[in-house]
């Protein structure tokens, strides 16, 4: 663990730790300087460094661009996620949500068990931390501290989702102890979420239905998706559907109440797998018979970011309520909101929400530098899915071009964390690290087609399969699960946006 001041302006006052893990290179190689992995995002996301949860893909999906490679990998959670002390978790509202979601509750009802969680919370962990100590800025200085405890001249920098706005911090702030920097699935300062999330969460959905309907053989199978699945929202908001799932509570099915405006983020937390797009369109027609089989799955990972013990949530919220909420114009969200249809309908309550936090936090407003282009010399490598359903592609692509000193890798058919979905995502960082100053564009995109083929050869080859034995068997086709959903999918971790809401 290590252990640094609350507040670094008091460095005699009130201690706190975060949890802090190196993996040494098969083979060090004395002139390759360590890689920092930031942490897994939202933020308030854990990386699961605990006992319970830590397993290969801490590293495995890193080892080509470190250990492999003569590199160490130095893995973190940020202050008050995770295994750090003080841990900044909601208890309240994960035991409020846990029941809550087995209830037939308007969104307004809904709202109010949430508000009454997030007061309790909040006069819980006031009385135990600074709450106004939890920002990109101060992590950004425990970063410095920890490079400095391990006598570390440079550091390359990883940030996935969230934790890439540490990094952009740290090379603000600290620019002569940053080597170069891989940003994955980029979040920038400048770009205020909060402000266009109607447009945006709107745009995810309709992706979602593009997908089907650019495809000829999709389309003609599954017409009219954008209008069938409006007509869902509304009818299951009017009737919710009880769907009992597993893997919730453990040896038990849990009694999940459907409605519509939670229908809208089950699916927006799922469209960050890419691998969800070509299931979304036979999920939709399920439930026009009133079935869920096929979204118990995503279902099951929704509510096990809802009740993740390990999320900590407090911080995020510090985090929202410092450096982005002073920017955002709520008023202008709200009447964006307003006009976001039925689709953008569960946007209007987390507008609300978000607002609601804020009031209860009442953190002071971060300085104008917050919210300000990070253009740091520091060489970086930005990495983007195009079907990213939370960080907008186009804000991301304008965003980077302020960077003077970076290389941009779009992924046309992945979704968010690209490295955690490609190995040639992982080869392109691990080139970009021992070679910064080249280009790495030629050679990500060859083995990126490549990959692409090899992909499209194993589908076929196991839908032909999966055919043979429903023939032979006379038996149903398997239904997707959590484990073998996304083809291509590597050892993902849990890189989410806020617990809740569909903001990142």
């Amino acid at each position: 663990m290590m252990e640094v001041p609350e507040d670094h302006a008091k460095p005699e006052g009130r201690k706190i730790q975060f949890p802090v893990v190196r993996f040494f290179a098969e083979i060090s190689d004395p002139d390759k300087e360590p890689l920092l992995h930031l942490g897994a995002g939202g933020p308030g996301a854990s990386l699961g460094l605990e006992p319970q949860n830590a397993s290969d893909w801490l590293w495995v999906n890193y080892s080509s661009m470190t250990v492999e490679d003569g590199r160490d990998l130095i893995v973190m959670d940020p202050r008050g996620t995770g295994m750090a002390s003080p841990k900044l978790s909601c208890d309240e509202f994960i035991e409020d949500a846990d029941l809550a979601f087995t209830r037939r509750l308007s969104s307004d009802e809904e709202a109010r068990v949430f508000t009454y969680s997030m007061e309790r919370c909040y006069s819980r962990l006031s009385a135990i931390a600074d709450l106004s100590q939890y920002n990109s800025a101060v992590v950004a200085q425990d970063v410095e501290a920890l490079r400095k405890a391990l006598g570390i001249p440079k550091l390359n920098l990883y940030g996935v989702s969230y934790s890439t706005r540490y990094a952009l911090t740290v090379a603000r702030d600290f620019p002569e102890s940053v080597r170069a920097m891989v940003l994955n699935s980029a979040v920038f300062p400048e770009i205020i979420y909060t402000q266009t999330l109607p447009t945006d969460v709107t745009a995810a959905y309709q992706r979602g239905v593009d997908y089907c309907r650019k495809d000829k053989d999709c389309n003609k199978r599954y017409p009219d998706l954008e209008q069938r699945l409006e007509a869902r929202v509304q009818a299951l908001d009017e009737s919710p559907l009880v769907v009992k799932t597993g893997n919730i509570r453990a040896g038990q099915q849990y009694p999940f109440v459907l409605s519509g405006q939670r229908l809208l983020r089950v699916l927006f937390q799922a469209l960050y797998n890419e691998g969800f797009y070509k299931e979304l369109p036979a999920i939709i027609e399920e439930l026009e018979s009133d079935q869920a089989e096929l979204l118990k799955p995503s279902i099951a990972s929704f509510m096990g970011l809802v009740l993740d013990p390990n999320f900590g949530d407090a911080a995020g919220i510090s985090h929202f309520c410092f450096e982005e909420a002073p920017f955002v114009d709520f008023d202008e969200a709200s009447q964006l909101a307003a006009k976001s249809g039925i689709l953008g309908s569960s946007v209007r309550a987390d507008i609300d929400m978000m607002q609601m936090q804020c009031r209860i936090w009442a953190m002071p407003a971060a300085p104008m530098l917050e919210s300000q282009a990070i253009q740091t010399p520091v060489p970086t490598l930005v990495m983007h899915g195009a079907l990213d359903p939370v960080l907008s592609v186009d804000d991301a692509d304008a965003a980077r071009k302020k960077l003077p000193n970076h290389q941009w890798v779009l992924f046309p058919e992945l979704s968010h964390d690209v490295i955690s979905a490609s190995e040639c995502a992982e080869q392109a960082a691990a080139d970009f690290l021992d070679r910064p100053e080249s280009s790495i564009a030629e050679s990500v995109l060859s083995c990126r087609k490549e990959e692409l083929e090899r992909q499209a050869q194993l589908e076929a080859k196991i839908a032909e399969l999966e055919s043979q034995r429903t023939q032979e068997k006379g038996e149903q086709p398997p239904l997707p699960d959590e484990a073998s959903r996304a083809e291509g999918q590597r050892h993902t971790p849990t890189v989410s946006g806020s617990r809740y809401t569909e903001n990142p």
